[in-house]
């Protein structure tokens, strides 16, 4: 049986970090997204493509490819669908998925003959999505006994709900559940919007059109909201009793990160190359409230931690059939188990400060793991118009996961400078976590649609 992490998912409102789980530490760490729909209609496999503003996201050495200066911009709406236990859900929304400029300087009389550069955003993840499961527990596992260890501890509100719940006794200062207490339903909602995305600033140049290298700094931008409500019913002494209990999650910051890359044509038509894209080193801020029943407050908590993400190594390489076809493959390596929390412990309340220790333990377990990604996709141009495809596998970055598979397609049409390109993109994949300690496993299934649409201009 797969290990899975069981602290709890649904947010206590000031005991545990937003981004509590493992689950949600790996989606903060995760990029797959290159920028175009040219680049995503080819499965993302476009760290060896010439003259391809999404290659500059992957290996910023393709920036040096670039003979003409270039404007991009793309748009795309993402229709997000989630099964939770059974329980279906669609999410649409549009958002800028990504927007650049490249400047391209000549050097014809020197080896190194062109100093490029481009200054762009990309958005790495859009985290609009809603969650929702229910039913009836098969062994009485109960959100309750998990509360009464928060009342038992004295803090964060947990006490005034114990002393007003009539299926709870209080002994002392122990709080126990009483016998005759009778689970009968369960449903968790849980609602999550924002994004991830980055301004990076890249430099390429070309040595005497055989020899790319390339370096891009970036600025990451990290925006989360996280609203949880878990309903809980039962019965004590044939009367039927309830726990409403919400949560409201706040997580803001940012970060920094680098890449660095380098292309080589040792055949006109073939290129290889190689790229490392460092962590990215963000700042985060957490704000965290919540109610029991609406009645009972549980305290505001706010604090600060930082977040390393994995770094990544990809191979690249790309064949060209004269101007008829291009065909492109990436192998990337990503080492999730360099992922880690760190915080101001002396600020955090004991139980936040435990659970950044317990997620980071679970990072450098063997549960955790190094992925590795495939990315493949081929382009036939017929006269003006281009038709592209591609595929790609995601390895799982923790046991919680599976890998994501992803089939895409798209068009182009080019006319003179201008370029209009439509892209499709599927991913598929699922999770798995445990709503509270000892709560039933829930398995979320999820599949992505992704529509875009890039207009670009060459000058």
């Amino acid at each position: 049986m797969k290990r899975i992490l069981t602290t709890l998912l649904f947010v206590s409102a000031t005991s545990l970090l937003l981004a509590q789980t493992v689950n949600e530490i790996i989606k903060f760490s995760q990029q797959a997204n290159y920028g175009t729909s040219r680049g995503m209609s080819m499965g993302g496999a476009v760290g060896a493509l010439s003259s391809e503003y999404a290659s500059v996201n992957v290996n910023p050495a393709a920036l040096g490819t670039f003979h003409m200066g270039q404007i991009i911009f793309t748009p795309r709406l993402d229709i997000y669908k989630t099964n939770s236990n059974g329980e279906p859900d669609t999410r649409n929304s549009f958002v800028i998925n990504g927007a650049g400029i490249v400047y391209s300087f000549d050097n014809s009389n020197g080896n190194f003959n062109r100093f490029n550069l481009s200054f762009g955003y990309n958005l790495h993840t859009n985290f609009n999505a809603y969650y929702s499961t229910q039913g009836t527990p098969a062994h009485n596992e109960s959100l309750t006994d998990y509360m009464l260890g928060k009342a038992n501890a004295h803090y964060e509100g947990y006490d005034a709900w114990a002393n007003n719940a009539p299926f709870i006794s209080r002994v002392g200062n122990v709080f126990e559940k009483r016998t005759g207490y009778d689970l009968k339903s369960q449903q968790q909602r849980i609602t999550t919007i924002g994004h991830a995305g980055e301004y990076s600033l890249a430099f390429g140049t070309s040595y005497l059109d055989k020899l790319y290298l390339g370096v891009s700094a970036g600025l990451s931008d990290l925006r989360y909201e996280r609203r949880d409500t878990y309903d809980e019913t039962g019965s004590f002494n044939n009367a039927e009793t309830n726990i409403l209990h919400e949560t409201a999650s706040f997580i803001n910051g940012r970060g920094v990160g680098a890449r660095l890359g380098l292309l080589y044509t040792p055949l006109e038509s073939f290129t290889i190359g190689l790229a490392v894209q460092s962590p990215v080193f963000y700042s985060l801020s957490v704000r965290t409230n919540g109610n029991i029943n609406v009645s009972t407050v549980l305290e505001d908590n706010s604090y600060d931690f930082t977040l390393r993400t994995p770094w990544h190594l990809s191979l690249n390489a790309s064949y060209a059939v004269n101007t008829l076809a291009v065909f492109s493959f990436d192998y990337e390596v990503v080492t999730n188990n360099l992922i880690s929390l760190h915080g101001d412990y002396a600020g955090m309340t004991q139980a936040t400060t435990d659970n950044i220790h317990a997620i980071n333990d679970y990072l450098l377990s063997d549960a955790t793991k190094v992925a590795m990604n495939f990315r493949v996709g081929g382009e036939v141009r017929l006269q003006d118009f281009f038709l592209r495809g591609g595929f790609a596998y995601l390895g799982a970055p923790t046991n919680n996961f599976k890998g994501v598979i992803v089939g895409s397609g798209g068009l182009g049409y080019r006319i003179g400078f201008a370029s209009v390109d439509v892209g499709y993109r599927y991913a598929t994949s699922s999770e798995e976590y445990h709503t509270y300690t000892s709560s039933p496993l829930i398995t979320t299934d999820y599949s992505r649609h992704q529509f875009l649409l890039t207009i670009s201009y060459r000058f």
